[in-house]
């Protein structure tokens, strides 16, 4: 997604809330006394409710973003922004471009992004060993050798 059609489809912290809270439904939340899995929201404190023993759980709990009072956006920009380049984005530069007058949480948020990252290309290393298809290096082979002339 370009950064315009971002902007365009999140305005404000109330769009960027409601994204946020479809993604942690659709990714099957589970209550952590019950196990079960049916919640209602409550907006007054952007908590999710229990539907069968009523305990509540924050939006932000068991997130990137567990313990942060940083609004919902600058998450979601920042994150957008450490995935939409392969350039590196210091944590300045985006206190710079969030316009957060303190420096210490927006370094703790790239710090926080940066380690689930890391954790999530982990999962997508080439291990040491690797299979090669014999029919398909033959079929390379065939195309790159030059052809004799008549």
């Amino acid at each position: 997604m370009e950064l315009r059609e971002f902007f365009e489809k999140y305005p404000d912290e109330e769009t960027c809330i409601e994204e946020f809270k479809n993604k942690r439904l659709q990714n099957n939340l589970i209550c952590k006394k019950c196990q079960h899995n049916l919640h209602s929201f409550r907006k007054v404190d952007l908590k999710f409710q229990c539907k069968k023993c009523g305990n509540r759980m924050s939006l932000r709990s068991g997130t990137v973003m567990e313990n942060s009072n940083l609004p919902f956006k600058y998450w979601m920009i920042c994150i957008e922004l450490m995935t939409l380049s392969k350039r590196k984005f210091s944590a300045l530069q985006i206190q710079y471009l969030l316009g957060h007058k303190r420096y210490e949480p927006i370094w703790l948020m790239v710090q926080k992004i940066n380690l689930v990252m890391r954790k999530r290309d982990e999962k997508y290393r080439l291990r040491a060993y690797s299979e090669f298809d014999s029919e398909f290096l033959a079929e390379i082979d065939k195309l790159s050798l030059p052809k004799k002339k008549q």
